[in-house]
């Protein structure tokens, strides 16, 4: 009688542990956001690959690079894989008047420096690298749990787990029901810019809906513009099992694919040396 007491409550234990898991991972997207967010804010010490693509004029820029990142404070190594092979950046802030060090890779061989918003550093992309890692798809997603609240998970839809490279990811897509361009009058000593960072757009979206305003010029009070009412109409991505990073993102608009940016050979358990963030460590060729 004993035995079959024990065996009893060992398989109430087992199954019940494993209901539990099973609705933490495949049927609680609460539950892995809210691992994903942990997990954003605890890997300060990222290594990667990404992969870029973003569409402009119709056409897919695509990109490439190797890259070193330290959240706080935010520093970044990077090599070009293509476009530009072998150029080097490295960026630490507060530092070299906040311009980031470029190495070219061509004439004039010299050690370059260039705001992060240059043209040249940005080749032709929608964002400055300082956007790169996971700290601005969190911030989004946060943004999305404060305005939506309960309703964010009606939005969210699990889609089970697929292979990324070498990691088994959670799948999800988000929808926004309601996206749509509409028109917004300024307020006095807005810019571009700042409506985006405002109210958490796409910059790259709203440059090209309002393709003869510079970014950063300031608006004249009530002037008319068109802006995006979300950042996206959706978005596509995978959060490692393991990590509980979102090593892969697909945005999409009203055309279709907007942005994809995919993360690979990602190391995030380990520190990154110091010395790693100079120009002068032994292998770049600043």
């Amino acid at each position: 009688m004993k035995i079959k007491i024990t065996y009893f409550f060992f398989a109430i234990f087992f199954f019940n542990f494993s209901y539990s898991q099973e609705n933490n991972d495949e049927k609680a997207p609460r539950w892995i956001i809210g691992k994903m967010h942990k997990a954003i804010q605890q890997h300060t010490d990222l290594r990667f690959t990404l992969f870029r693509a973003e569409r402009i004029n119709d056409k897919y820029i695509k990109g490439s690079f190797d890259g070193k990142l330290k959240t706080n404070p935010f520093k970044i190594y990077f090599k070009n894989n293509y476009p530009n092979e072998g150029v080097e950046i490295l960026y630490k802030n507060g530092e070299n008047s906040n311009r980031a060090w470029v190495n070219p890779n061509s004439f004039p061989y010299l050690t370059l420096s260039f705001h992060p918003e240059n043209k040249l550093i940005c080749a032709g992309g929608h964002h400055t690298f300082k956007m790169v890692g996971f700290s601005t798809f969190d911030d989004l997603l946060l943004s999305y749990e404060t305005k939506y609240q309960e309703d964010f998970y009606n939005y969210i839809n699990y889609l089970g787990k697929v292979k990324w490279k070498d990691m088994v990811c959670y799948k999800f897509m988000l929808k926004h029901p309601e996206y749509k361009i509409i028109k917004y009058r300024t307020k006095r000593g807005e810019t571009l810019k700042r409506i985006a960072f405002l109210k958490g757009l796409n910059i790259a979206k709203l440059k090209e809906l309002n393709n003869k305003i510079n970014p950063e010029e300031e608006l004249i009070e009530g002037k008319e513009i068109l802006i995006t009412n979300t950042y996206e109409k959706e978005v596509l991505f995978y959060i490692d099992s393991k990590s509980f990073l979102p090593v892969y993102q697909e945005i999409y608009d009203e055309k279709g694919l907007y942005e994809k940016y995919a993360y690979s050979n990602l190391e995030y358990d380990k520190p990154i040396p110091e010395k790693e963030f100079s120009i002068y460590y032994k292998d770049y060729n600043f």
